[in-house]
């Protein structure tokens, strides 16, 4: 059962404000599954709501490779709460902690808003951090050996009785740094002489490995994930896997990555179109939603703007654009092949999504597999396009409308009427 964001929420803050916890919560998700962005824009804020006389520090661990860098961007936010301190105090604003200002713009922010150097906390304050909620994103991908990382947030844990909030992916950690000497570790991993728990080999066997079996081999002795299982216990207290409810997030993805208004109000309209089609494929990856929809507010500006004598085949048009962009974004990121459309030379048809059946056939579009896959965007190329269609729609319905008609249907069968009706 996925936990709705305000349950998660109740949970951390519970957990938090509770002295008698001393480890830290640990909240797990795949890639892309828009847990930065849930404690960004609604973990953060209702924490700095109810737990106001607390400080809360936002430090990502992407690209840390060394203890002392872990260090800095504690201090670097401590910084930073100065800044926002004087900021607040000038124009009644208060700068996001850990996301507007980074470690190279403390500086030149100092000077900017006239901070005196003696505000400044001193480097030995760190050591000496209380009473501090910190949450440590990107666990995963921190270019630190895991057991040095986790360490040092232990400590931080059990020595400073600091609360720390981790966001990571734990099917990923400790697998940055296996790549490092690979070769070496083939070199080991070959070796017969060490004896690994491996299903249907006898021992004493002299056999050779398979690339899949020497690969699986060189993970078990040497992916940092071992390391990983034996803190996790001791460090994590509580751990709650993040999945997205797209329903939930959907307005706040389109509020904060949506510029056009007249764009928003249509996606907010087709809000459950799009939550039913990522539910149907079974993909709740925030980040293909944000790249799907900035992509289709490209197409909206262009199409709307289309001249037509009824402007419902356009709005037809942005119905099936709509659709076609969020399919195809979907098993692009997904990993799979876009359609190709070298096969033939039309602008738009018939698409199977994944296998050829009635379910999976969609109406495509080449200008927004030609955006999704290659940025490239060709204005009169898209007005081409939807032009094209709208008027080969329209001249269908006009056709049809005749066909039905009263006086059609009586001259259809003109042998049949009386001399004066004809």
């Amino acid at each position: 059962m996925v936990m709705k964001d305000d349950d998660i929420i109740k949970n951390v803050l519970e957990y938090v404000k509770d002295e008698r916890y001393r480890q830290a919560v640990l909240i797990d998700g795949e890639w892309g599954a828009g847990k930065t962005f849930f404690v960004k824009e609604k973990l953060l804020m209702k924490m700095k709501e109810e737990l106001a006389e607390k400080r809360i520090y936002y430090i990502s661990l992407y690209g840390v490779s060394s203890s002392g860098q872990i260090m800095d961007e504690i201090y670097s936010s401590m910084v930073e709460e100065i800044i926002d301190k004087n900021l607040g105090e000038k124009t009644g604003q208060i700068v996001e902690k850990g996301i507007t200002f980074t470690s190279k713009l403390i500086t030149a922010g100092m000077k900017y808003f006239n901070v005196d150097t003696k505000e400044l906390p001193k480097l030995s304050d760190v050591k000496e951090l209380k009473d501090v909620i910190i949450i440590f994103d990107d666990v995963e991908r921190c270019e630190l050996e895991i057991n040095q990382t986790l360490g040092i947030i232990n400590n931080l844990v059990e020595h400073n009785d600091i609360k720390v909030i981790l966001i990571a992916n734990q099917n990923e950690i400790g697998k940055i740094n296996f790549s490092r000497g690979l070769s070496h570790k083939y070199q080991i991993a070959i070796d017969d002489r060490i004896e690994l728990d491996e299903k249907g080999r006898q021992k004493d066997s002299k056999i050779s490995y398979t690339k899949e079996q020497l690969i699986k081999r060189a993970e078990q002795l040497f992916s940092e994930d071992i390391f990983y299982k034996k803190v996790k216990e001791k460090l994590i207290g509580l751990t709650i896997y993040y999945q997205p409810n797209l329903a939930e997030v959907y307005t706040a993805v389109v509020e904060k990555f949506i510029k056009e208004k007249k764009v928003k109000d249509y996606l907010i309209s087709n809000k459950q179109k799009i939550v039913n089609i990522f539910e149907e494929k079974r993909h709740y990856n925030i980040r293909t939603l944000i790249f799907a929809l900035i992509a289709f507010e490209k197409f909206y500006i262009i199409i709307d703007a289309i001249t037509f004598e009824e402007h419902k085949y356009i709005s037809r048009e942005l119905d099936n654009v709509l659709k076609y962009t969020i399919l195809s974004a979907i098993k692009i990121k997904s990993g799979k092949p876009a359609y190709s459309w070298k096969k033939n030379s039309s602008k738009s048809g018939i698409v199977y999504y994944d296998i050829k059946s009635a379910e999976n056939r969609v109406y495509g579009y080449r200008f927004v597999d030609n955006y999704l896959l290659q940025c490239d965007l060709n204005k009169e190329y898209v007005e081409e396009t939807i032009l094209e269609i709208a008027n080969m729609q329209k001249k269908l319905d006009d056709s049809r409308a005749f066909e039905n008609s009263l006086q059609y249907s009586k001259l259809y069968f003109w042998w049949e009427l009386e001399d004066d009706e004809l």
